[in-house]
């Protein structure tokens, strides 16, 4: 592992886990009112919408970093050419690798990162929908998130340093 290569890769890692830890601080402050309906979405007060916020943009940052960042440092660590391979290709691999579970769940988050950073909050059912999904799926991004800083540790043991899952 050469140590630009390396360097990126720890790199990836300590973004993700900033994100990861955030994105659980707000999940804790907010897991009270799952599952969310209409009536508990409009008696939400400021400060815990602001955990929703919170939430949505770590799930989001958390989602963009490991597909745009980790992936590739992974892959390019393990000296796999990744170059020329689309995106739902390296996906791909990393599942014939067992680096992660399923590539069709890792397409499932990238939907679901897409659908709240795009709604509009005039739309109450919608949202409401949105964050019930964004909950499922926080649990969905940690267990990967989880797996893969195990196999950083156990396989590519220079970059994973002193991170936590």
């Amino acid at each position: 592992m050469t140590n630009d290569k390396r360097d990126k890769l720890h790199e990836a890692l300590q973004l993700c886990t900033i994100h990861s830890e955030r994105m659980s601080f707000a999940h804790e402050k907010i897991k009270k009112h799952f599952p969310l309906d209409k009536e508990k979405y409009l008696q939400l007060q400021p400060e815990e919408l602001s955990f929703f916020d919170q939430l949505i943009f770590r799930f989001s940052k958390m989602q963009d970093s490991m597909g745009g960042r980790l992936f590739p440092a992974i892959l390019e660590n393990l000296g796999e050419e990744i170059s020329s391979l689309p995106f739902i290709d390296r996906v791909s691999k990393l599942e014939q690798l067992n680096i992660i579970s399923s590539a069709d769940e890792w397409m499932l988050l990238r939907e679901t990162r897409n659908l709240i950073t795009h709604e509009y909050p005039f739309i109450t059912d919608e949202v409401i929908e949105g964050l019930n999904l964004l909950y499922k799926h926080y649990q969905l991004i940690m267990e990967i998130w989880g797996n893969i800083v195990s196999y950083c540790h156990t396989r590519l043991p220079l970059a994973g340093g002193d991170l936590q899952s």
